[in-house]
């Protein structure tokens, strides 16, 4: 009997091919009718199975010796299917997070493999917001005294530290957990990083209203980085798989809903913070705040000013002798630029507020984001989906599998029109994402992966030190000059541009590296070195310029735009350099690597983001402490040749004793905005000069970044992996 072969090798004829199959019910075969060249079954999608030759003879392999008829055959085949079909669906009713659950069959339609994309943008969604720590910072600084740091909140040095133990939790758990993502499937470590998240964020909360900084770290650094890591690396890896020949575009849709996250949290805290937030008791002005000083302060004003005394620890409270407020009672003072700097609070403006009886707000929103992120996170896991392993998007419509006389195999593969030998043994067919170097071996024989490892942490560094303290940089600089212009408000909508960059350049970057290559695109990302290096001359400019435009009269704002505008741009387009690093880093470690084990490598490689995250919002921190001190140091100095009895006046300590002077500054008591009030006119703030040496440090390892990636190689991934094999057969 013949079938002719474009009935039973082209796909919109298998039905057609199944009923003429099925007609010839009666013609059975024996041994002797079986032509020399004998083929093994033809696969339509893994799901059908049938017996061709070249003559069109229906055959049946040597090792069967008996008759039987082709009906027999095809049942056989569809009752051995239909059992393992059913097992299939068994497992996946035992649970649906499970890896089985979650694979889609070998004949998923390719066209359809787009859906596989907004479970990840859930959980990106969810997570980005990770990136905004800096809109809680501020809060978390004055949680007990609201509208200005109280002796006993935290400082910005103890607060900066706890992104950097995120991003060592989450490059711990990327490079451990990696291959645990891989086992469990996606929708089992979503789950598990989305409760990580959520509980992350409550656990903060319940730390921020308690003031216990153990409990900040445990929630926001380790509970956070847990969930962090195991949120990012879960779509990515599951993305890729749907979308091996456009990694890049993938990896960019999947990630720039991470930088999404990060562009719309900003606003959702702003607004929940200034809900919840609680003005404290604001008791009167006091002389420091009331701006007259010296002899000017006469004795017709006492009677309206508080009066305060200083504790030995530098603390301040109302003195016994006080005309305004109630004795002892502990308290701040807020000048001008703590109010301006105070969201969403109603304030009657300068002067002294109890401690202890406001609240920012901040611990109240975080537990309420926690709950919604967790419920977000959740749900995309839950409908998160990877391409079975033997899937991919130049999906065959049939594989024949020939034998030929002298044993050996030949496998044809309609679409690819691959061929491939193997001897006597039938080789499975070729998948892009079945090839590629183990991660241990990629980490310790290839001299790309290091690399590639200091190009992803030197360029991170300086990305990371301004998203992690970005709405105090941007206060810090030009909050100063242009407190009109730069409020919380506007703050807040430079953080959520932030994470528009990122959001754009996680997108735009992965889909340009498709055409302009991995290499290429890094190459590119070295021109954010002169964004960040000439940072600081862009901000001792527009406070020269500032400081000529107050002296000829010159509307402040018509000066500072132009600076403004300058450092906007910028720092949004270095941030898009930031958000293709990552973006385009799954893609390069497949190009180099091969995708077989590109999430394990992944996670090894995010280590050096991890270090990132540690060198540079520690290394700002510790910088901006560094060079407060020695700004400190000078406005000292001018105001004791200015004034020496200022100090004395107003916070009962002599200029020249340094001891009593260092516990006004541990206490938050004395400050630089405080003395400004006592320098004479016309002092410049050092303030927006707090970020200097960081620049240039960030700068400096930006270009070891470039050159690094710059000399990276292309792998000869066949060469490596018969070598690989090698060494294997050696051990055996």
């Amino acid at each position: 009997m013949h079938y002719p072969s474009s009935l039973l090798l082209h796909p919109l004829n298998r039905r057609a091919a199944n009923a003429a199959a099925l007609s010839s019910s009666s013609h059975s075969y024996d041994e002797e009718e079986t032509p020399r060249r004998r083929y093994r079954p033809i696969l339509y999608y893994g799901q059908t199975c049938r017996y061709y030759n070249a003559s069109s003879t229906i055959s049946y392999s040597s090792s069967i010796h008996q008759t039987f008829s082709l009906p027999t055959i095809i049942t056989t085949t569809k009752r051995q299917i239909s059992t393992k079909n059913n097992n299939n669906n068994q497992s996946s009713q035992l649970s649906i997070l499970s890896k089985e659950a979650a694979t889609a069959p070998i004949d998923y339609p390719i066209d359809q493999r787009f859906w596989a994309l907004p479970p990840a943008i859930a959980i990106h969604l969810s997570i980005g917001s990770v990136y905004v720590y800096s809109m809680w910072t501020p809060g978390m600084s004055k949680t007990l005294g609201v509208i200005a740091a109280a002796p006993s909140d935290w400082t910005h040095t103890q607060l900066l530290p706890i992104f950097s133990t995120a991003a060592i939790i989450l490059g711990i758990t990327t490079s451990a957990m990696g291959s645990w993502v891989e086992t469990v499937g996606p929708r089992t470590a979503g789950m598990v990083g989305s409760a990580f998240w959520s509980a992350a964020l409550l656990t903060t909360a319940l730390g921020v209203e308690t003031h216990s900084l153990p409990l900040v770290y445990l929630g926001y650094g380790v509970l956070g980085g847990v969930g962090w890591g195991l949120m990012y690396l879960t779509p990515v890896t599951s993305v890729m798989k749907w979308f091996p020949d456009r990694r890049g575009l993938a990896t960019g849709i999947a990630l720039s809903a991470f930088g999404a996250g990060a562009a719309l949290a900003p606003s959702v805290i702003h607004a929940l913070v200034d809900s919840f937030a609680v003005a404290p008791q604001y008791i009167g002005d006091c002389l420091l705040t009331s701006g007259v000083h010296g002899e000017a302060a006469s004795a017709s004003l006492q009677p309206l000013l508080v009066e305060l005394t200083t504790l030995s620890d530098g603390s301040q409270v109302i003195a016994s002798n006080s005309p305004v407020g109630e004795a002892g009672t502990p308290v701040v003072v807020a000048t001008e630029a703590d109010v301006a700097k105070s969201s969403g609070l109603v304030t009657t403006g300068p002067g002294v507020y109890a401690i202890g009886m406001g609240d920012t707000g901040i611990a109240k929103a975080m537990a309420l984001l926690g709950s919604l992120y967790g419920v977000l996170g959740a749900v995309g896991s839950r409908f998160m989906q990877i391409p079975h392993p033997d899937w991919k998007p130049e999906q065959s419509t049939a594989i024949i599998c020939k034998e030929e006389d002298d044993g050996s195999t030949i496998q044809e593969d309609e679409s690819s029109k691959s061929v491939t030998t193997t001897g006597t043994t039938t080789v499975v067919q070729s998948n892009t994402n079945n090839n590629g170097l183990p991660a241990s071996y990629v980490t310790t024989n290839t001299k790309q992966f290091p690399l590639l490892w200091f190009s992803v942490f030197g360029n991170a560094t300086g990305g990371l030190a301004l998203l992690s303290s970005s709405k105090l940089m941007l206060t810090d600089i030009f909050a100063g000059v242009a407190p009109e212009i730069v409020t919380p408000a506007f703050s807040t909508g430079y953080v959520s541009a932030l994470g528009i960059g990122m959001a754009l350049g996680r997108f735009g970057w992965s889909a340009i590296s498709d055409v302009l290559g991995r290499q290429n695109t890094y190459a590119v990302f070295g021109l954010g070195i002169p964004i960040v290096g000439m940072a600081p001359y862009l901000c001792h400019s527009v406070v020269d310029v500032m400081s000529i435009g107050d002296v000829n009269g010159v509307v402040g704002g018509e000066v500072v735009w132009p600076y403004l505008v300058t450092f906007y741009g910028g720092s949004v387009l270095a941030i898009t350099f930031y958000g293709g690093i990552f973006s385009v880093l799954p893609a390069y470690i497949a190009d180099l690597f091969g995708q077989k084990h590109a999430g394990a490598i992944h996670g090894k490689a995010l280590t050096a983001w991890a270090s990132s995250a540690v060198a540079g919002p520690m290394g700002l921190a510790y910088l901006r402490s560094y060079s407060y001190d020695n700004a400190m140091q000078d406005l000292l100095h001018t105001v004791e040749a200015h004034d020496a009895s200022a100090l004395d006046r107003s916070f009962g300590v002599s200029i020249s004793d340094e001891e009593a002077i260092q516990k006004l500054v541990d206490a938050k008591t004395l400050t630089i905005e405080k003395l400004i009030e006592l320098a004479p006119a016309g002092t410049v703030d050092p303030t927006p000069f707090l970020y200097d040496t960081t620049c240039y440090l960030a700068a400096a390892l930006m270009s070891v970044a470039a050159l690094s990636n710059l000399a990276i190689r292309p792998l000869d991934l066949s060469k490596e992996l018969k070598n690989l094999e090698a060494g294997k057969k050696m051990k055996v």
